[in-house]
């Protein structure tokens, strides 16, 4: 067992690679034991944020090495937020323009990933690199991504409130400031199947049923989730549970009468999530599940 220790130097990060101690902020000293085989892979998440986050979840990621360290951090904050499901889900991301996808590895969970269980494959589903194997679900990342241009990362995961919400066959409405994020056009379901999506023929009829909504219900299944960053894909996934979960509450039958905003007021509800603040609540996210110093 090893003691990862932060004290501050500025806005930098320095790291004593021989014992494992970063310095954080001067406030704060914080003596976390972790396993000894942990400690390099805090090492690299922790040594690797020199600069304050902001800089390092960009929408634009411009670089590998950077996009796999935040599909690391998307990860282990899904699992601190309700998704993590054994060694089930995965999170994928690609650089703008790119026809190869980064995603999560089989056989490990959501809160155990590290750059190393990442793999990269091809849209027809060819690992590249990686020495994990990828998830028999490789379709729903390629497909979504080639139907959408405009989309650069997919979350699929297995949340309680999700699948149940579909299950009941609700729709989503503006319950609330969450639900206003997806409407309109809303959130769509998948009902071809409730088994694993598997082949390509699958992947584009989610991406048809998805269309250009933001997320979309796999009944009895999970959910799968689409955005123009991973900050934003991951972020989103978290809104959509918090929203069935706060719909399942306010309407725990089809036939419950649910009050819900217009869709005009939805739309103006639905501006406090601006790129600026789903930076800064994936920051905060990661901050909160000490992912990154504070």
């Amino acid at each position: 067992m090893a003691v990862v220790r932060g004290h501050h130097r500025g806005d930098r990060v320095a790291v004593d690679r021989d014992v494992g101690r970063v310095r954080l902020a001067p406030r704060t000293v914080v003596d976390r034991a972790v396993p000894d085989d942990d400690v390099g892979h805090r090492r690299a998440i922790l040594g690797a944020v020199s600069k304050p986050l902001a800089d390092v979840v960009d929408r634009s990621i411009a670089d590998e090495r950077t996009l796999k360290r935040e599909l690391v951090l998307a990860c282990r904050i899904l699992a601190g937020e309700g998704h993590a499901d054994n060694i089930y889900g995965h999170v994928s991301a690609r650089l703008a323009g790119a026809d190869t996808i980064w995603m999560k590895g089989s056989g490990v969970g959501l809160d155990e990933v590290r750059e190393e269980h990442l793999v990269r494959v091809d849209l027809e589903g060819d690992r590249l690199e990686g020495w994990s194997r990828r998830h028999e679900e490789w379709p729903i990342h390629t497909e979504l991504i080639r139907a959408r241009p405009d989309v650069l990362s997919v979350v699929h995961t297995h949340p309680k409130f999700g699948i149940a919400f579909a299950a009941r066959g609700l729709d989503l409405r503006p319950v609330s400031h969450e639900g206003s994020f997806f409407w309109p056009p809303g959130v769509p379901t998948y009902t071809a199947s409730s088994d694993l999506i598997r082949t390509k023929a699958q992947g584009e009829t989610l991406a048809r049923v998805l269309g250009a909504a933001r997320a979309i219900f796999l009944r009895n299944h999970g959910i799968a989730v689409v955005g123009g960053s991973i900050a934003e894909a991951a972020y989103a996934a978290i809104l959509l549970e918090r929203a069935a979960e706060l719909q399942l509450l306010a309407q725990p039958s089809p036939d419950a009468r649910v009050h819900h905003t217009s869709e005009d007021e939805a739309r103006r509800k639905r501006e406090i999530f601006y790129p600026g603040a789903i930076r800064a609540s994936f920051e905060y996210l990661a901050r909160k599940h000490g992912l990154v110093d504070r």
